[in-house]
């Protein structure tokens, strides 16, 4: 399938330049610039874990507590009238 695509990109490439198709200078080309920007393609995929749970716990019971916090400053410096004048 990989190379399919491959071989598709370049078709419709070459195409698109106006040349015919098969054409291997248009391939050789297009398959220099691939090595060239893609040299480190590979096919393994980053496999995104789940932190562990301490560290997920702390992630989420920080900004919660920081916004309750924030919450109960606010509501203690409205009812206080002293402070805005």
């Amino acid at each position: 399938r990989v190379y399919y695509d491959f071989s598709s990109c370049t078709e419709k490439s070459a195409q698109h330049m106006g040349c015919y198709w098969p054409n291997p200078q248009v391939e050789s080309y297009i398959i220099s610039i691939h090595k060239h920007f893609f040299l480190n393609c590979s096919l393994d995929r980053v496999m995104w874990l789940d932190p562990p749970d301490d560290t997920l716990t702390v992630l989420i019971f920080v900004p919660v507590c920081l916004t309750l916090a924030m919450i109960a400053l606010v509501v203690w410096c409205s009812k206080r009238s002293d402070i805005l004048l």
